[in-house]
């Protein structure tokens, strides 16, 4: 399987209004001040606290992050004198700022305020704590700048592991995951998966919006899971956690037999263990899929069937009954 040539997407920005737009029911937000510039972009999947602005020390001042604004800020600004306070927003504001985020229904100043409705700064207040905030938002602007893709492929829950079966057309993928799904498993999406990284080492598999857990059977035409099989055997979501390559039967090929060599594949910088499958008739692919996804948390849980057996071969060769 080769995965160089996947287009990697990565969005540079996202408005203030998107922001709103998805967060709003989660931190209750309601919006004060600077409405005309709810487009403003925002660049950064970080946040700053701006004390050391407020404060004057301007020099590494992330300007270009959602600022987060707590009771620290607030009560500090509070105790600044009018004309200092002035002088403070006023050098803050020669930079370019996505927006302000408040926490607690924390109201700040007036002059505040109107600073931000003259510059067109979006003010947002939440009712949350402010760890929830920045923990919120963190996880909101890390999944929205992360890079993602779109693989043709099959991507289905089975027993808990988020399995990407993959393989040239007509090979049986769809076919296969039908089979898991009717024995109770879940379908995440066919023919067309979105794969986005979260983190360092997540790779998430997501269901396409215009084809939505539909399938195409060849000799059938489209069918609906959801509406077939019901809402249980569907999710719109999954870590993908194994990717496994359905292939026709290759007399020539070297198959693996033993499970003691583990191969990797890599997408979007993740490394995702995988297994080459054969296929030829006769050979049941769901319930290889099935017992492969037990297997897999079998090592998750640090159980290695194929090296403990191969241990236990050794031991035997050597004289002993057992291992010790």
């Amino acid at each position: 399987m080769d995965t160089q040539d996947l287009p990697v997407n990565r969005k540079t920005y996202i408005e203030v209004s998107r922001l709103m737009e998805f967060m709003s029911r989660d931190l209750e937000l309601e919006a004060m001040a600077g409405f005309q510039g709810i487009d403003r972009p925002v660049y950064s999947s970080d946040i700053n606290r701006p004390g050391l602005a407020i404060g004057g020390y301007l020099e590494y001042f992330a300007n270009d992050r959602i600022q987060i604004l707590g009771n620290t800020e607030i009560h500090y600004m509070e105790k600044l004198n009018t004309a200092t306070l002035s002088q403070r927003l006023d050098s803050m504001f020669s930079f370019e700022i996505p927006a302000f985020l408040l926490s607690r229904h924390l109201t700040p100043q007036n002059i505040f305020l109107d600073m931000c409705n003259q510059r067109g700064v979006p003010v947002l207040q939440s009712s949350r704590s402010t760890d929830e905030v920045i923990s919120r938002i963190i996880l909101f602007l890390t999944e929205e700048f992360s890079p993602e893709t779109v693989i043709h492929a099959t991507a289905v829950d089975c027993y808990g592991v988020g399995c990407l079966i993959v393989g040239s057309p007509g090979v049986g993928k769809s076919e296969t995951a039908l089979e898991l799904i009717e024995r109770g498993h879940r379908l995440v999406a066919d023919d067309v998966v979105a794969l986005k990284r979260h983190r360092e080492d997540h790779l998430f598999a997501e269901t396409n919006e215009m084809i939505e857990h539909h399938m195409e059977i060849r000799g059938v035409g489209i069918i609906d899971v959801k509406a077939v099989f019901g809402a249980g055997r569907v999710r719109n979501r999954k870590t993908i956690g194994l990717i496994v390559e359905l292939e026709e039967w290759n007399e020539g090929a070297n198959y693996d037999r033993t499970g003691l060599i583990e191969e990797y594949i890599e997408i979007l910088g993740v490394r995702i263990p995988y297994l080459r499958i054969p296929v030829r008739p006769g050979r049941n692919m769901a319930i290889i899929i099935e017992v492969a996804s037990l297997n897999h948390r079998l090592k998750e849980m640090g159980m290695n069937p194929a090296e403990q057996f191969n241990e236990r071969l050794l031991h035997i060769m050597h004289g002993n009954n057992r291992p010790t």
